[in-house]
């Protein structure tokens, strides 16, 4: 057990060992995404809202804003002009009159609305009214809420009408971010609970994120005139909550990310986020950590698996999804996905792998570099060394050939003259097989080049045939040929003569004694087309992409007859050099079709033309 656990140990300190570039330079981008996701808020609130453009609110919300020309001077119908009430300093107390606003409260309470919130602080600065029984019961009655305002020493300032329990009063205060806007919801449990938390009879902790839907022009909206004057429909206001601010007070307009506002348009804003309970909610910090380390493994991943251009399509796909994804949750359900953070994490991610990437690639082509060097030189090796043999077995085979003939020419004893024959036919098979290792040597040469000449590929089959023809003898097998009148070509024809050669002895070898051998010659589409038909024993189709290897035979015939298996990797080679192509058609039992395309005109590096 404890053998087991080492090697397991072992086995994870040399796979770390491998991946330590993958793993601190993927620690490094995922701290540049922590870094990141602190600033990741927000302004970057306001910028959603703005694309957002606004949402409709909640239904149920109905703003009435006062305007200075609205108000009595003590006559009903008397107004001031736009013009004086620009001029005046418009305070909350100015909006003060007693019968105004007993009339207008009454107007609102007969449409029997679920709550009036007023946003106008009206305090004992206006000294100790005078108020009849019925106007008392309208001030306070259970579905108005007064809106209070702290004090210097943090201590509400209550309004005129509050209750002794003080449950028609509520906190006004809204906290302003460093740069002046309205961003968060924090209500203060000290004396009195806040404004919205008296409307909703709800009961609110902790900072919240306000969710705007848009500025005042979100909220359906009325005048005083349209109540005092029953312009409005009856049951407009019935169930709904209704909030009453002044339009035009510079000391109740807060900056929002829909731009600047009344005091009763934020109350607004606040009471629907309670309402639909669409606070901007956000996941804990250390989730979206263990997220971008998920992102993080996906982007290592494309960017060192795939080529660079896919692996760049692929992150600015995944960067697009996350913005829509965090476009749609954030206006459905109000849940904030950070955007620029895992962005600017893609980003600084494929930066800093393709660096790596980079390095990794130059780094294994100078090992590539240093492998083909050494593999040349074993290459080099190989070739010196089989030339030298080649060469070195070349003269004393020639003397076993000379000596061999001689003492045929000499014997009479049957047994000893078949003894020297076979002796004879070993050694022109030797001959044979170095014959085309040099050839093969030669031709895969670097200076190698083709050698063309203008001539008649016909008059070549037939001094091949002419050549061969003694073996087919042997063997007892017809020669035959189908030869149409051609045109010459150009080719090296010392390589072409090889490939017939080649194709005509196989045919010659596979053919069993009493067999047939057809070749064939005709021009189809500017190209020489040369086949060889025998009906010899044929080739298995699992072996047919395999024969054109070098040192390949067939897996029956490695037995049956001797041969180097070189020729075919030859006839293949030498027809590719000269542009042309190769093939075979074969059925065992039935024979094999062997042919090869050649182009009218070579063309290409390897070709030197010497015209004849």
């Amino acid at each position: 057990m404890i053998q087991v656990s080492k090697r397991v140990l072992r086995v994870l300190e040399l796979s770390t060992r491998r991946k330590w570039g993958v793993i601190w330079r993927g620690a490094l981008c995922w701290a540049l995404g922590g870094l990141f996701l602190i600033n990741d808020e927000g302004s970057g609130f306001d910028t959603r809202f703005q694309l957002r453009g606004e949402k409709p609110p909640h239904q149920e919300i109905v703003l009435v804003n006062m305007r200075p020309a609205e108000m009595s001077t003590g006559k009903r119908n008397q107004r001031f002009s736009p013009d004086t009430s620009e001029l005046m300093d418009v305070t909350d107390s100015f909006y003060w009159d007693q019968k105004v606003w007993a009339n207008l409260l009454r107007k609102i309470l007969k449409q029997n609305p679920k709550k009036v919130g007023v946003t106008l602080f009206f305090n004992e600065n206006l000294g100790l009214p005078h108020m009849s029984p019925a106007e008392l019961a309208v001030f306070q009655d259970p579905r108005i809420v007064w809106g209070a305002l702290a004090n210097v020493a943090d201590r509400p300032s209550l309004p005129l009408f509050s209750t002794y329990d003080r449950r028609n009063v509520g906190s006004l205060d809204l906290v302003r971010d460093q740069d002046g806007l309205i961003r968060l919801f924090s209500p203060v449990h000290n004396e009195i609970p806040h404004f919205i938390e008296r409307l909703t009879g709800q009961v609110f902790t902790g900072p919240l994120q306000i969710n705007y839907k848009g500025g005042i022009s979100a909220f359906p909206q009325y005048s005083m005139t349209d109540l005092l004057e029953e312009i409005l429909p009856e049951n407009t206001l019935e169930g709904k909550y209704v909030i009453v601010g002044s339009e035009s007070l510079s000391a109740t307009q807060y900056l929002t990310p829909f731009g600047s506002q009344n005091r009763a348009s934020v109350m607004g804003q606040l009471l629907d986020n309670a309402l639909t309970k669409s606070w901007i909610k956000k996941a804990p910090y250390v989730l979206y950590l263990a997220l971008f380390i998920l992102l993080e493994i996906l982007c290592i991943f494309l960017i060192t698996q795939y080529p660079h251009s896919i692996a760049f399509v692929f992150l600015a796909w995944i960067a697009t999804l996350i913005a829509a994804l965090s476009a749609w949750v954030f206006d459905t359900f109000s849940i904030w996905i950070p955007v620029m953070s895992p962005v600017l994490l893609l980003l600084t991610t494929w930066v800093i792998f393709i660096g790596y990437q980079a390095n990794k690639i130059e780094q294994r082509n100078y090992e590539l570099k240093q492998e083909q060097k050494a593999l040349q030189e074993l290459e080099q090796l190989k070739n010196n060394f089989v030339s030298l043999i080649s060469h070195d077995l070349k003269t004393p085979i020639a003397k076993i050939s000379g000596v061999v003939d001689r003492m045929l020419s000499t014997s009479q004893e049957p047994e000893t003259r078949a003894d020297l024959k076979k002796l004879h036919d070993y050694s022109e098979e030797l001959n044979r097989y170095i014959q085309s290792i040099l050839k093969v040597l030669r031709v895969e040469s670097r200076d190698f080049r083709l050698n063309l000449e203008v001539g008649d590929i016909n008059e070549t089959i037939v001094k091949v045939i002419d050549q061969v023809r003694p073996l087919s003898q042997q063997k007892n097998l017809a020669l035959e040929t189908e030869l149409e009148p051609l045109f010459s070509i150009e080719a090296d024809f010392t390589l072409i003569r090889e490939v017939i050669l080649n194709l005509v002895e196989n045919a010659i070898k596979y053919t069993p004694p009493g067999g047939r051998i057809l070749i064939k010659s005709a021009e189809i589409d500017n190209a020489v087309i040369v086949e060889v038909h025998d009906n010899g024993p044929g080739i298995a189709p699992e072996e047919l992409s395999q024969i054109w290897g070098k040192f390949t035979r067939g897996k029956d015939q490695e037995l049956k007859t001797k041969g180097s298996g070189l020729g075919l990797y030859l006839v293949k080679y030498f027809v590719e050099l000269h542009g042309g192509d190769v093939g075979i058609e074969s059925e065992l039992g039935r024979g094999s079709k062997v042919r090869f395309r050649l182009p009218l005109e070579v063309s290409g590096p390897l070709a030197e033309q010497e015209l004849a």
